[in-house]
């Protein structure tokens, strides 16, 4: 597959993506967070959030901008900062997680709050144990967000 096959299914799985949520938002929500509160509620501004970056990188689409940012589909390597290891997740739709090969729900407390994250910061994630501190080393679309 070439390039410009590749930077056409980037874009066309980005607008697969916005087009999932503009019509599928609200049973997407209902069926992850069946009740009203502030999971739900969090969710649903991320979400929009993440439609409205999307809206943007679509606007002006340049396939080298898909880096800069975690994206539903996006492999990301993260450095923890208390021991300086290296780990790499994909973030993906609930649907297609899979822990044991790294692949993370974006609905997950982790992917939740790496969802629009850039490469080069450091983050403080909030986890069941307590607190992690990790900088994200690098981003990378890798097409791995197909809506379910």
């Amino acid at each position: 597959m070439n390039h410009s096959t590749l930077k056409q299914d980037s874009r066309t799985q980005l607008i697969r993506q916005l087009v999932y949520f503009d019509e599928e938002k609200t049973g997407f929500l209902t069926h992850y967070f069946p009740e009203p509160g502030k999971q739900r509620a969090a969710a649903e501004e991320l979400l929009n959030r993440y439609c409205s970056a999307l809206e943007e990188r679509l606007a002006d689409f340049q396939e080298d901008q898909l880096d800069n940012q975690v994206l539903i589909g996006s492999e990301l390597q993260l450095r923890y900062l208390d021991d300086d290891a290296l780990d790499t997740y994909t973030l993906v739709f609930p649907e297609s997680a899979k822990p044991e090969e790294n692949k993370v729900s974006l609905l997950s407390p982790v992917g939740m709050q790496l969802l629009l994250a850039e490469p080069g910061r450091t983050y403080e994630l909030q986890v069941p144990s307590g607190q992690l501190s990790v900088q994200i080393e690098s981003c990378r679309f890798i097409n791995c967000g197909e809506v379910g």
